[in-house]
């Protein structure tokens, strides 16, 4: 999750009860980025209030492969259609569950930088939507919406199938019995503990390695794959009782829905949090980025393949240079206010690292 993430996984401001979502501004000029401001109080906090009411999604409602933010669209955090901008999905996660203001701004940059329309600021968090075109001549390809497979979704998911099997957006209930099989075993009763995603996670690395033939698990790629179960793991707790449980997760999971009575993280989810959380998961089974080749061997990166593999700079890199559309920064006018607007967000986040400066993406348009 990092790639469910991413990612996913927002309110202007907690004054106010309720969130209105205009209709998108389809013109020519486009929408002129901005992002909110931080909320105001950061402790823990009941979650839905009565305002966000669970709705289930009706025909042409789009949900994709982030549980996270699909319960926040069926409880109108976010535009129940599926459809929103940066600023809608910053100011969900951070009101609904906590994440912290620079992880989520970079994370929902990536998400429209990669699957959305960088003109009008809008991203599908499933499939495509007619309210998210492509740019003007399809210069970076077409959109696709969340659910589509590269830039951000990808493989070895915890309950989606890897996209050389099948529609990776699609929840696999037989993938998440299998999940809750390693509750019962490496659990704590109901209580889902870290051992619990350490040897699930495992197991699925291992599942893809020797099943998916063209398995792609770059840095990026990695770090979204361990963040997902350090975001469960950490974002779905309920805060009240420290805990997430079997039930608990099910509703998010399964229903898609906040369960009952539950509480929001007492602070913010930093991406320090989600390092550390990635670390728990990933250390009693140490693995390495790669892809396999054309003959299937799973060849590990490199520092030709990423100069700053091995640090968080690493991720960073993975995520942006060779994953987004390079042709992006030849583009003029409102386009390319908003894509430098992004772009800013995600280097936001890594100016602590000391990654060289703002880096820019040089990857290939998709059609």
């Amino acid at each position: 999750m990092f790639r469910h993430l991413y990612l996913s996984v927002l309110l202007a401001c907690l004054l106010v009860p309720s969130l209105a979502f205009p209709p998108p501004d389809l013109g020519k000029d486009g929408v002129n980025v901005k992002f909110p401001k931080p909320q105001k109080y950061t402790g823990p906090m009941k979650i839905p209030d009565r305002e966000h009411p669970f709705k289930a999604p009706g025909p042409g409602d789009k949900r994709g492969p982030c549980p996270a933010l699909n319960t926040l669209a069926n409880h109108g955090y976010l535009p129940h259609n599926g459809v929103a901008s940066a600023n809608e999905l910053i100011t969900a996660t951070t009101h609904a569950f906590n994440l912290g203001y620079n992880f989520s701004m970079a994370v929902s940059a990536l998400a429209v930088l990669g699957r959305g329309n960088v003109l009008l600021d809008k991203v599908s968090i499933g499939g495509e939507h007619r309210l998210v075109p492509p740019l003007k001549g399809k210069i970076d390809g077409t959109p696709g919406g969340l659910s589509k497979h590269g830039r951000f979704e990808g493989d070895v998911s915890m309950t989606r199938v890897d996209a050389f099997h099948g529609d990776s957006g699609v929840f696999r209930m037989e993938m998440y019995e299998e999940l809750l099989s390693f509750v019962d075993r490496y659990g704590d009763g109901d209580i889902v503990t870290p051992e619990v995603f350490a040897e699930y996670r495992f197991k699925r690395y291992n599942d893809a390695m020797a099943d998916n033939p063209v398995l792609t698990w770059h840095s990026g790629r990695l770090g979204f794959s361990y963040g997902e179960a350090g975001f469960i793991l950490n974002l779905f707790r309920n805060s009240k009782t420290g805990n997430l449980t079997r039930p608990d997760m099910d509703k998010f999971f399964i229903e898609e829905r906040f369960p009952d009575n539950w509480y929001r993280r007492e602070t913010p989810f930093e991406f320090n949090d989600i390092r550390e959380a990635v670390d728990v998961v990933k250390d009693p089974h140490p693995v390495r980025p790669g892809k396999k080749d054309a003959n299937g061997t799973y060849v590990l990166d490199t520092r030709e393949v990423n100069p700053y593999l091995g640090t968080s700079c690493g991720t960073y890199y993975d995520l942006l240079v060779p994953n987004i559309a390079a042709v992006l920064l030849k583009t003029t006018g409102q386009t390319r206010k908003n894509v430098d607007t992004y772009l800013d967000a995600m280097y936001n986040l890594f100016i602590p690292f000391n990654c060289s400066g703002r880096l820019l993406p040089e990857g290939p348009a998709e059609l």
